[in-house]
């Protein structure tokens, strides 16, 4: 197994990106190709620097903060980087903060690695480097990366009529694992696809979006549960990550503006 260090952490190679990270001296020989820490800082400059990254201020001092633990793992002892420790140090809380009761940490852990993946399939897809946080823990780790054109799927030739085209952009995208949306936001897509084709906009308010798709009783008022617009900013972002990945060459693309839940279709050149 291909091994990478950074600053005496030794961890698996893009073959293995979430193997928890070993320490250098457990293996009888150097890893192979390793990564320095000024090479892992240079790209966390980038990642945080740029406009391709979407994290919030907060999300990106999360990164920073475990980041440059890890970094700094020979001098602090290899501590990791608990729910605790982020949460007390990044997000405020306090001294008596309880991980069972408060999931702020693991949430905001999973927009982060979402907020990179982002950043990978943008302007760091030719990066060199790759910085990871994977699943189970909150030590990133710091892999090289060989950029691979993506191949491009066949595709059947758009019919120019969006009443034909957009309910078979809308099966491509269902039909993808590109495109990683719940069970639920599926159907909240295909809710305001279907009604925006069949020329019942007025359909796609919030209301009877969450009382239609989402099982809300009647009298829901999208002031006091805001469920709806929460799950169309997931729906963004996994329709955002569809079209950056397999989806890049569709004819044709569907979006949901904010501001409503109106989808738009639009070719793509």
């Amino acid at each position: 197994m291909q091994l990478i260090e950074t600053q005496g952490i030794a961890v698996p190679a893009a073959s293995n990106l979430h193997a928890r990270p070993t320490f250098h001296g457990e293996h009888s020989s150097p890893p192979v190709d390793a990564v320095s820490a000024d090479e892992a800082r240079a790209e966390l400059d980038r990642v945080l620097q740029s406009a391709d990254f979407p994290a919030t201020p907060r999300n990106r001092r999360f990164l920073s903060f475990i980041a440059e633990r890890a970094l700094d793992g020979p001098a602090n002892g290899h501590v990791r980087s608990s729910a605790y420790d982020v949460a007390t140090r990044v997000f405020g809380r306090s001294e008596q903060f309880d991980t069972i009761l408060d999931p702020i940490v693991r949430i905001e852990a999973g927009k982060l690695r979402r907020d990179l993946e982002t950043y990978y399939l943008k302007s760091g897809r030719a990066s060199a480097l790759r910085i990871e946080v994977p699943r189970g823990g909150y030590d990133p780790v710091f892999v090289r990366q060989q950029p691979e054109p993506a191949p491009v799927p066949a595709v059947a030739a758009p019919t120019g009529d969006s009443a034909v085209d957009a309910p078979a952009e809308l099966q491509r995208l269902l039909d993808s694992s590109d495109f990683r949306a719940t069970q639920r936001n599926r159907q909240f897509l295909a809710y305001v696809v279907g009604k925006e084709l069949a020329g019942l906009p007025d359909e796609t308010s919030a209301t009877l979006v969450a009382t239609r798709v989402f099982g809300r009783p009647e009298g829901f008022d999208p002031n006091k549960d805001p469920i709806v617009r929460i799950e169309a900013g997931k729906l963004r972002r996994d329709l955002e990550t569809y079209y950056l990945k397999s989806g890049a060459h569709n004819p044709m693309r569907i979006s949901l503006p904010k501001g409503g839940y109106r989808p738009v279709f639009a070719y793509q050149p």
